[in-house]
């Protein structure tokens, strides 16, 4: 979900409403990537996305969106867009450690797979430089062979 389309922009609008406008939709948009990043579930906050949340990422006080001018438009759309956001969360701190640990849980088997991955193959590389050893013993006493049957030819 982009929040480009919340939070009304109006022609003549206080450059310090503007401001806090972009810094909100900056905000929106930096925790819907964190979400994207961290495999569904918001690293920080106890992995709660709430309107302080949002308020404290863009440096807007809560009381803010309380105003006339905030309250029936901004508001509205930042609730509408926390409720978007949210559905797809785990929103309990118990649900979020699960999920967590779950995460943790399938990279740490990666990371053992990889490992039996890398260890065999520098089994493989090291038979393989073993076998190049041997390649180029036997190449330099073919080489030493084909030599002297130069020599002792003329």
């Amino acid at each position: 979900m982009t929040s480009s389309i919340f939070l009304p922009s109006t022609d003549k609008a206080n450059p310090r409403t503007e401001a806090a406008l972009a810094r909100l939709r900056k905000a929106m948009a930096e925790i819907e990537a964190d979400i994207a990043s961290h495999q569904g579930v918001y690293p920080f906050n106890h992995g709660r996305v709430t309107q302080s949340e949002l308020c404290r990422r863009a440096d807007v006080k809560k009381a803010t969106l309380q105003t006339p001018l905030h309250k029936d438009t901004t508001r509205v759309q930042i609730l509408a867009w926390l409720d978007s956001v949210t559905a797809g969360l785990t929103v309990t701190r118990d649900a979020t450690r699960e999920k967590v640990t779950a995460a943790a849980d399938t990279l740490a088997a990666e990371v053992h797979r990889l490992e039996a991955e890398l260890q065999a193959a520098l089994l493989q590389l090291g038979l393989a430089e073993q076998r190049i050893k041997v390649l180029e013993v036997e190449r330099a006493e073919l080489m030493s062979r084909q030599l002297d049957q130069r020599i002792g030819s003329t």
